[in-house]
């Protein structure tokens, strides 16, 4: 017997060394579930682990899709991508995943290119539930493409129902499930043999809300002393540290599990607040879009639902009343640097126009605040100190002292007083103070005539938005064709007339009975200087200075200053070539109508 060792054989007649077997995981849930459901995320990655060291396979990683459709063609599916990247150049050579709905629910003319790929690259293809599909076994192959069939087909079955089904609740005003708005909880009730839901007040979180809005209103335009340990109790931050200090719970603490140690935050009430739910619409979430088009989860507003004429559909009571929720809106979606509850600690800081913005603005655009630290109180632009600066505006810091500002302000407004009182007033200076008088009327006026003021007010803004909500419709193409055209001119016409109609209304509260502006008082000082020791000025209080100003000043623009003692003067300072003043005028015809 002749003996042959390994050396004296042909390598073609040697058995090939054994491939090591090289195993990644796919999961892929639509919602980010972290229980022990069948096919959560925790499931899949315990039961592919598992599965490759049965079929002893060193086990690489998991690829990842949570919170994102298998079915949806537009989806990113940020995990899947990275794992054809990997399988491309040959970091695995099988492929496990719980079952082939997790691998893709899609139509299977979009599937079977992918599938075919991964087999040409001698990737094995393991489903814990179905079983395997080895690379080069074209029955193999045809058998997984049939199942990825029956999956697609078995979803969009069972999507069509639960479309039916949803259509059939939101024609009867039913919720819709999910997390229910801050403020509610979901009571069901069956009509006919049609499971429907509605949203009822929770009676603590109701409360709560209610309490918190109250809170912003008292606070909103009212100066508060800054004093040492002092803030202001209508911010938002300090209404977030009042809940936490009393122990009134999220909703995560309350109801959650994964939330159960949220805390209150500015953002999160914010969000709140900006439900209109709360005022008792129904409406829909709008979430963020990647520029790839994937939507995120990340909330930037809501969508109000409408009738044919462009009202908001009632959904349940509200917990606040829609012209109050409307009024709230504005002054939330105006919070930002700068422009929070005004700490009365200046004559100019957070003083707001009729418009609500800031009137004391930087030259950038910015708000400008009151920093009071030093000897030397300043006015400064809110830009923070690591913001890139932007081409055309200031390098440094854009500051202005508040005693030179306060006396410039003061001193142009008395002198437009001044020249009201004379018998051969300019026509500017007469605009000026009818507007003036205008709106100190509208503060005397009775308060049922303000709250008809409001509703009113509330009532033009939200047929406008349903006029822009229309006009996007068309845009998207939601009324083309003949018939759509005319239903969209109908319903324009419909929206319109409520615009014109709150106009008319507005139009006759315009005017409130007449209060004529205490001129001569204002300017009553025995050495003649309005700004004298003995003058209205210097006994007046800084609310009431504060609410002067308001009256008269539509903005106050400060410019920055290469040089800060360029402004000298004997005896003092003078800032008027870096200080732009604009005075309160009459709306014109056009701005009306723009509004």
């Amino acid at each position: 017997m002749v003996n042959t060792t390994p050396a004296d054989v042909p390598a073609s007649f040697l058995p090939a060394p054994a491939i090591e077997a090289v195993a990644v995981g796919y999961v892929r849930q639509s919602s980010a579930k972290t229980d022990k459901s069948e096919a959560s995320p925790l499931t899949q990655r315990s039961t592919n682990e598992s599965e490759a060291l049965t079929r002893g396979a060193r086990f690489l990683r998991h690829f990842e899709d949570i919170g994102i459709s298998g079915w949806d063609p537009d989806a990113y599916r940020e995990g899947f991508e990275n794992m054809l990247k990997a399988a491309r150049s040959g970091a695995f050579n099988m492929l496990i995943v719980y079952d082939v709905s997790r691998f893709s629910r899609r139509e299977v003319m979009d599937a079977i290119p992918i599938v075919s790929e991964l087999h040409r690259l001698g990737i094995t293809i393991v489903s814990v539930m179905d079983g395997i599909f080895a690379p080069r076994d074209t029955m193999a192959l045809i058998y997984l493409i049939m199942r990825l069939d029956a999956v697609n087909k078995e979803s969009e079955h069972k999507s069509k129902k639960v479309r039916d089904v949803k259509a059939a609740q939101r024609a009867e005003g039913s919720w819709l499930g999910g997390q229910t708005p801050y403020g509610f909880d979901a009571e069901r009730y069956l009509k006919g043999k049609l499971s429907l839901m509605r949203l009822v007040h929770s009676k603590k979180e109701a409360a709560n809300l209610r309490r918190i809005v109250a809170l912003i209103f008292k606070y909103k335009d009212q100066p508060v002393s800054k004093r040492k340990g002092q803030r202001n109790p209508g911010t938002l931050s300090a209404i977030c540290d009042d809940m936490t200090a009393k122990g009134i719970p999220t909703r995560g603490q309350r109801k959650g599990k994964d939330r159960a140690n949220s805390a209150w935050g500015v953002k999160t009430l914010k969000w709140i607040l900006l439900n209109p739910a709360i005022a008792g619409m129904r409406a829909d979430p709008i979430y963020k879009v990647k520029d790839n088009g994937t939507k995120t989860n990340t909330l930037i507003g809501y969508r109000i639902h409408r009738d044919e004429d462009g009202r908001p559909v009632m959904m349940c009571e509200p917990i606040i009343p829609p012209a109050q929720w409307y009024e709230l809106q504005a002054w939330l979606m105006g919070r930002g640097q700068g422009e929070g509850v005004a700490r009365g600690t200046s004559l100019l800081s957070g003083l707001r126009n009729a418009d609500r913005k800031a009137i004391l603005t930087c030259e950038c655009g910015r708000p400008d605040k009151a920093q009071n630290s030093g000897a030397k109180p300043v006015y400064v632009c809110t830009r923070g100190t690591y913001v890139p600066t932007k081409p055309g505006e200031h390098e440094a810091k854009n500051s202005v002292m508040q005693s030179h500002l306060d006396d410039y302000v003061a001193r142009r407004i008395f002198a437009v007083i001044q020249d009201a009182t004379c018998s051969d007033a300019s026509a500017e200076t007469l605009a000026i103070v009818a507007e003036a008088a205008r709106v100190f009327s509208m503060a005397q006026e009775r308060p049922e005539t303000a709250a008809e003021r409001t509703e009113v007010v509330a009532e033009r803004a939200d047929a406008q938005n349903a006029l822009s909500d229309l006009y996007d419709d068309l845009d998207a193409g939601l009324y083309s064709g003949p018939v759509g055209r005319e239903r969209f001119i109908a319903k324009k016409a419909r929206i319109e007339a409520r615009i014109s109609a709150a106009e008319a209304r507005l139009e006759s509260l315009a005017d409130p009975e007449s209060v004529e502006l205490p001129l001569a008082a204002w300017l009553e000082s025995e050495n003649g200087d309005p700004l004298g020791e003995d003058s209205w000025w210097a006994t007046a209080d800084l609310a009431d200075k504060r609410k002067f100003v308001e009256l008269f000043v539509r903005k106050i623009t400060v410019k920055p200053t290469a040089n800060a003692h360029g402004g000298r003067v004997r005896g003092g300072y003078d800032v008027t070539k870096r200080i732009e003043l604009e005075f309160v005028q009459p709306k014109r015809e056009s701005e009306s109508e723009a509004a």
